[in-house]
């Protein structure tokens, strides 16, 4: 299985490093482009000022130069050289370049006032730049004024001249190369911050969810400890946190429901079990007394009969929680009442029903809903005095739902803390179990298709001892 802790970890360190190695990569690219860029402008500053050198009268031409101002081109030590052509003849050369076997510099071909840098390899062996340019000399224009000609005019007469200037770059190219090189140790030590500051930030950031897993694994369904303390949790959990402390109390709700249901169970299927090794007991210790024998058989068959309905009162129960969708259809709500009515009502009591005479169609289970109507009123006719009636309603709520209540006196005197209590499997009024003919499972399985077909089921206690049960469609 995929940590989470270790994909936030690399998904993180690799956008950032590769956040900052651009910017890096960014940064080195710009700062050798203007080095690059430094180095080539002072060249071209440098040969504009030799050119600024040279100047031309309609005699001569004069090249204003003096070597002790600039050392750079007459030393041994780093020299730089420059070359003069005039008319394809050589005007002019550095004292540098008397000091090699290679004495001229490249001449390079170029239009009338443009200039072009190249790599080279300079006399001295060392790798170098050039500059060349084609350019016209100037001309004083207090010469221009004593020979009454312009600089236009001159130019037509004037021949044009070259230069080559150049120098060696190796200086330029190992502070490159040590710029690159911080480059790249810096590139690689911000991966390594990067890779540990992550990492401590997200254990340290997940850190809360270690400590919650920690609280989880203190509670179980026998513990004591029935939420996980959300006092120093930081807001992102909370809505986990409280997600799953109601998880948490509805399975502690649901077995404790469970273990009551079991202990419940056991007690319903006890007593007709023990009744039955009780009445076989004694019909074996008495097998001629003629009072038993008559008896035997009945009192058989009515234990059977009552084992056999609480047994499928369970496992209807069980039916009506499973998971399995229902079949829907149209019914007829008021055919489906009078029907059960008729046959759940076996005394014939007084049933009062209201509805509607136009039909009143539902849209859902059938098998559902008749489950549900047929322990209502059998609850009913059961919970209520013999000559009392039953009252049954069925109107449209503002939603356009149909709600059935059911109605009638009630034998018990219930209180609200009872009717929490009416749904609850093997739950009865009477807690000495003494009825025969209940188990507490009715309701329960009232409640349970209820659910299942998306209805709303309500209770509530009504005056003078009534009671009604109130079913949203």
């Amino acid at each position: 299985m995929s940590s989470i802790k270790k994909k936030l970890s690399r998904y993180i360190s690799i956008s950032v490093s590769v956040l900052l190695v651009s910017i890096l990569l960014i940064t080195d690219i710009l700062v050798d482009s203007w080095i690059s860029n430094e180095f080539d402008r002072a060249m071209v500053n440098k040969a504009n000022l030799l050119v600024t050198l040279v100047s031309e009268d309609p005699d001569e031409i004069d090249f204003d130069f003096a070597g002790e101002f600039m050392p750079e081109f007459e030393g041994k030590n780093d020299p730089e050289y420059f070359q003069i052509w005039h008319d394809n003849k050589v005007f002019e050369r550095s004292d540098t370049l008397e000091l090699f076997e290679v004495k001229d510099l490249p001449k390079l071909n170029v239009n009338i006032n443009h200039s072009i840098i190249t790599n080279i390899v300079l006399p001295d062996g060392r790798s170098g730049k050039m500059y060349f340019t084609k350019f016209y000399p100037q001309l004083d224009s207090d010469l221009q004024q004593e020979f009454g000609i312009t600089r236009e005019e001159f130019h037509k007469i004037q021949k044009p001249m070259e230069l080559s200037y150049a120098l060696s770059n190796e200086g330029v190219e190992q502070i490159l190369w040590f710029v690159d090189i911080i480059f790249i140790i810096t590139s690689l030590l911000a991966v390594i911050a990067v890779r540990m500051i992550v990492s401590n930030v997200v254990i340290r950031g997940l850190k809360p969810l270690d400590q919650l897993n920690e609280d989880l694994k203190q509670i179980s369904l026998n513990s004591e400890i029935s939420a996980i303390p959300t006092e120093n949790l930081p807001d992102d959990l909370m809505a986990i946190a409280e997600g799953i402390n109601h998880f948490i109390k509805e399975n502690k709700a649901l077995y404790s429901r469970e273990k009551r249901i079991t202990s419940d169970i056991a007690h319903e299927l006890k007593t007709p079990i023990a009744e039955l090794l009780n009445l076989s007991e004694v019909a074996i210790k008495f097998p001629h007394e003629k009072q038993i024998s008559d008896s035997f058989n009945q009192d058989v068959l009515k234990i059977s009969e009552r084992l056999r309905n609480i047994i499928n009162g369970i496992l209807l129960l069980q039916k009506s929680s499973s998971t399995a969708q229902l079949d829907k259809q149209e019914i007829n709500l008021k055919a489906l009442i009078t029907l059960i009515t008729s046959r759940e009502n076996k005394l014939n009591r007084e049933v009062l029903l209201s509805c509607d005479d136009k039909p009143l169609m539902t849209h859902t289970n059938e098998f559902a809903l008749e489950t549900i109507l047929s322990n209502l009123l059998n609850n009913a006719f059961y919970y209520s005095p013999d000559r009392s009636p039953v009252f049954i309603s069925i109107n449209l709520d503002g939603h356009n739902k149909h709600v059935i209540k059911v109605s009638n006196t009630s034998l018990h005197q219930y209180n609200e803390d009872d009717l929490a209590l009416f749904f609850e499997p093997l739950w009865q009024k009477d807690s000495s179990r003494t009825s025969s003919q209940r188990y507490g499972l009715g309701l329960a399985i009232v409640k349970s298709y209820s659910e299942k077909i998306g209805a709303t089921l309500d209770v509530r206690l009504e005056p003078e001892q009534g009671i009604s049960f109130t079913l949203t469609l």
